[in-house]
């Protein structure tokens, strides 16, 4: 499904985006906390900033009181060692700084530390200028050299390592969403199946198996309450046809009885229309329950859809008892030789079954358009009639597959468009064809399939 992968996808792309601002956020903590700190070290405090104001400051016989008072606030020292190694002068240097030094003393403290101090130096005239820090201030690395090489890699090799690392993250990214959707995806479909009422079997093992277990469970309780439907409605559908045989028959012989009176003919005749339509009811919901159950086996073959149309035109015709009712047929020239693979008994029914609605439906008479069109690899037949039509809401619960009757008219079932509209539902679901229905630009009522086709056929 669709939506799991895309709600799998979310999840993991809200976890990666998640680890991003993880690092976003210790980047601006590791700023807020070390600003000041490297702001000393390499700011207007640095050692190398202080050496530039403290040479500005100072000769070879002492130092200006102004740089030496700051030097104090810092708890900086300083001390100036001549050309033969001896402390020319010295502002507030701790009793245990040495005041003569060797060439190999300078040669040592010029990249440590003098007792223990961590000291900086600069060239200043014909001697050396000298600034120490407190002990915990900071830590000087006496082996200060790298390699060139590495030096002109490093900028290289820290963007190759970023790339690797989101590839990484992508891959896992990637492998986490398939290992999911292969687990998951099999259950999403088998529900998805369970709500269209079909039947699942999934294999019950690995990480998931309670789930699988779950939906097998809900097929077979499904699968077993179909075929339940199915034996109700055959049996009752048995148990009702001979007492309804004996009604209709015996309506018959009283609606002929030439001794009968008037009006209890005309209510003989009555209950015995009633009777057939009942029997036809019957029959529907025989068909809709073998349909829905998959019990009704469909016999495909190649088809001329055109030829089908024009036969279950020509039935109705001959079906009618007056004149109101007249059916107009149109078959594009496009059309004619459009083949579909299908069960030609069933969408004789299907066919009858809309035709018959625009006749029941409008007693008073209505004109019914049939047009057959080849759209592409589709073709659409539209079944249209001006007669009373249906209103909106009814149109829309019957687009969403409401066909069942559910209102009364005085004493008698409204039968809407139920039974018969459901059969040309299940029946275009049959053939991998779709039903929609609709008000016709005259008022009335249009039901329109569109069936996929193959090529021409001399069938």
């Amino acid at each position: 499904m669709r939506s799991l992968r895309s709600f799998i996808a979310k999840n993991l792309a809200a976890f990666t985006a998640f680890i991003v601002c993880l690092f976003a956020v210790n980047a601006i903590l590791f700023a807020l906390v070390f600003s000041d700190t490297v702001s000393n070290g390499f700011g207007d405090s640095s050692p190398s900033s202080m050496l530039d104001k403290a040479e500005a400051a100072s000769d070879s016989s002492g130092m200006l009181p102004v740089m030496q008072e700051r030097l104090s606030d810092q708890e900086i020292w300083a001390i100036y060692i001549a050309e033969g190694g001896d402390v020319a002068w010295s502002v507030g240097a701790p009793a245990n700084v040495p005041d003569h030094y060797s060439l190999q003393d300078v040669a040592t403290f010029s990249k440590g530390y003098i007792a223990d101090y961590p000291v900086f130096t600069r060239s200043m005239g014909e001697g050396l200028l000298v600034l120490g820090y407190p002990p915990d201030s900071y830590a000087k690395i006496v082996g200060n050299y790298y390699p060139l090489q590495a030096v002109r890699m490093l900028p290289g090799f820290i963007a190759a390592l970023v790339a690797l690392d989101l590839l990484c993250l992508f891959a896992a990214f990637w492998y986490s969403k398939r290992r999911i959707a292969s687990k998951v995806q099999p259950i999403a479909d088998a529900v998805e199946s369970l709500g269209r009422g079909s039947a699942v079997s999934l294999d019950a093992s690995g990480e998931l198996a309670d789930l699988a277990e779950s939906a097998n469970r809900a097929s077979d309780l499904l699968r077993r309450q179909e075929e339940a439907r199915a034996n109700w409605i055959a049996g009752v559908s048995h148990d009702i046809r001979t007492p309804l045989s004996l009604i209709t028959v015996y309506a018959d012989q009283i609606a002929t009885d030439d001794r009968a009176d008037e009006g209890v003919v005309k209510k003989a005749a009555r209950i015995g229309a009633q009777s057939l339509r009942i029997g036809n009811l019957v029959n529907d919901l025989n068909l809709v329950s073998q349909l829905d159950c998959q019990n009704q086996p469909i016999r495909t073959e190649s088809i001329r859809l055109s030829r089908i149309v024009r036969s279950s035109v020509a039935e109705a015709m001959n079906a009618m008892k007056d004149d109101a009712h007249t059916i107009d047929m149109e078959v594009e020239v496009e059309a004619e030789d459009a083949v579909i693979e299908g069960d030609e008994r069933l969408l004789c029914r299907a066919f009858a079954n809309i035709l018959n609605n625009s006749i029941v439906h409008n007693p008073d008479g209505c004109t019914i358009r049939v047009a057959e069109r080849r759209c592409g690899d589709w073709v659409r037949i539209s079944f249209e009639d001006d007669g009373v039509g249906a209103s909106e809401n009814k149109i829309r619960e019957l687009n969403d597959g409401q066909h069942y009757p559910n209102r009364m008219d005085g004493n008698e079932l409204d039968p809407r468009h139920g039974l018969g509209l459901l059969i040309v539902s299940r029946a275009m679901e049959a053939h991998g064809a779709s039903m929609e229905i609709a008000s016709s630009k005259t008022g009335g009522f249009e039901v329109l399939l569109t069936f996929p086709c193959g090529t021409p056929s001399l069938r």
